[in-house]
């Protein structure tokens, strides 16, 4: 690649190699549209949930585990061993940046390592990496977001981390406070006290997990009361102090308190700070957040904007099917981002997920509706799986039937929302539902007995 004084031109620049620009990228190469990826670390969308999923993944061999005598099996005793759990999520890291780098070479998409900023409508410079700057037809920013600081800023000592920074960690701390009540607070809270220390959840809202049906959230709650220290909701951070023993915490309501250790996660920013937007006539929210029409259009009509830096929901899978989207408008065809169930999921155990529209978004909409549920303690699957913290839900137009959404809490619920996200994408209704021949016994079964139960308004 030529750098100093000279300007690259490329049909289409991707700003961000996560899950929404890698997709973007590899897309716009299928349509041979000319691709330049610019990333500070090259392809990785893997990177922000590689590390608390593989906690997760250890959390649930340990519950397995705990189930294991009732079947009658005798295992021996389990110790965790963080540096070989650090050693492997390293070695699966490695593996993924290595076949998503091979599959853009394939494809002809040159990714260049280094921190792009906008010099104009139509031109970029990038530093710390490769010095170079590039002119470009259309632009695709897909940087991602940032983590929210705790009260005061990030403190300067390693005690205080977000979730991936507990994987870091010789040896899990005896004790632990999460900060948030969003997924990743969820997630990290429950591996870590199943993996053995002893956790406390701190919450800012009213209750956990808000975005998602109170009934869904009640199943997680009643498993993570039995795995947790505490869970205070109501209650916020005011101040983070080093100590000897570990990180004295103050709270509103509450006295003074030391952990171990402390994770925050209190949600992310758009990450569009250093991206120069104002001369790229890009505007933006507030918040950072780029505003964006059905077509992923940003103010510049030759830039578009995907996943995280537009704002919520922030989750990968929609950024991916933003960025296939805004490469094929890219490539000159009629795509719009119009999806009816984006699934959430949280990957706790019991996991949740859902999709569509939510009981509680129909209610405050004013949207008619019945509600279909199905509980898991009746089934024999669930049963014989020890997994009965469980329930199957269904959100149906009252008059036509049609499935408007689907929320699932329990066992292989985050496999099992596809059920659903599939059900309103095709404008199913509820009877197509209840006719599917599941397999017996199974989890997935469940759906259709919701599907048969006499809906509530």
């Amino acid at each position: 690649m030529v750098v100093g004084e000279f300007t690259r031109e490329t049909t289409l620049v991707v700003i961000g190699g996560g899950a929404g620009g890698y997709a973007a990228a590899l897309r716009a190469s299928e349509l041979d549209v000319s691709t330049v990826l610019v990333d500070p670390h090259g392809v990785c969308p893997h990177v922000p949930w590689l590390a608390t999923r593989t906690l997760a993944d250890a959390a649930r061999l340990v519950q397995a585990a705990q189930h294991a005598a009732g079947y009658g099996l005798a295992l021996e005793q389990r110790a965790l061993d963080m540096p070989q759990l650090r050693q492997w999520t390293g070695q699966v890291g490695d593996a993924l940046s290595t076949q998503f780098e091979r599959l853009c070479t394939e494809r002809g998409v040159e990714v260049i390592r280094g921190l792009a900023s906008f010099d104009g409508p139509r031109q970029l410079t990038i530093r710390d990496g490769a010095n170079a700057r590039l002119r470009f037809k259309r632009a695709i920013i897909a940087a991602g977001s940032v983590a929210t600081a705790p009260p005061g800023g990030w403190p300067e000592f390693p005690a205080v981390t977000g979730p991936a920074g507990v994987l870091a960690l010789e040896a899990l701390p005896e004790t632990m406070l999460v900060i948030g009540g969003d997924s990743a607070a969820l997630e990290t809270a429950a591996a870590c006290a199943a993996l053995g220390s002893r956790v406390t959840l701190v919450a800012p809202g009213e209750r956990l997990l808000p975005e998602a049906d109170a009934d869904l959230v009640r199943q997680l709650e009643r498993r993570l009361g039995r795995l947790l220290d505490r869970i205070i909701v109501c209650t916020t951070v005011t101040a983070l102090g080093m100590v000897p023993d570990g990180v004295q915490v103050e709270m509103t309501g509450t006295a003074a308190s030391v952990f171990g250790h402390v994770v925050v996660a209190l949600g992310a920013a758009p990450a569009t700070d250093g991206l120069n937007l104002v001369e790229a006539q890009v505007e933006t929210g507030a918040d950072g957040s780029i505003p964006i029409d059905e077509q992923l259009a940003t103010s510049n009509r030759r830039i578009f904007a995907i996943g995280d830096v537009t704002g919520g929901p922030m989750l990968a899978n929609r950024a991916i099917h933003q960025g296939r989207t805004a490469a094929e408008i890219v490539a000159g065809l009629d795509s719009v981002f119009e999806p009816r169930a984006v699934p959430s999921v949280v990957h706790t155990d019991p996991p949740l997920a859902w999709c569509g529209l939510t009981e509680s978004q129909a209610v405050a909409r004013g949207i008619p509706h019945a509600v279909h549920r199905a509980d898991w303690t009746a089934s024999a699957r669930a049963v014989s799986l020890a997994q009965t913290d469980g329930l199957t839900k269904l959100i149906v137009d009252p008059q036509s039937g049609l499935v408007l959404g689907m929320g699932i809490v329990g066992v292989g619920a985050p496999e099992m929302i596809a059920h659903g996200a599939l059900a309103v994408e095709m404008g199913a209704v509820i009877d197509d539902l209840a006719a599917i021949v599941h397999a017996h016994p199974s989890l997935s079964e469940l759906i259709g007995e919701a599907a048969r139960r006499e809906g509530r308004k």
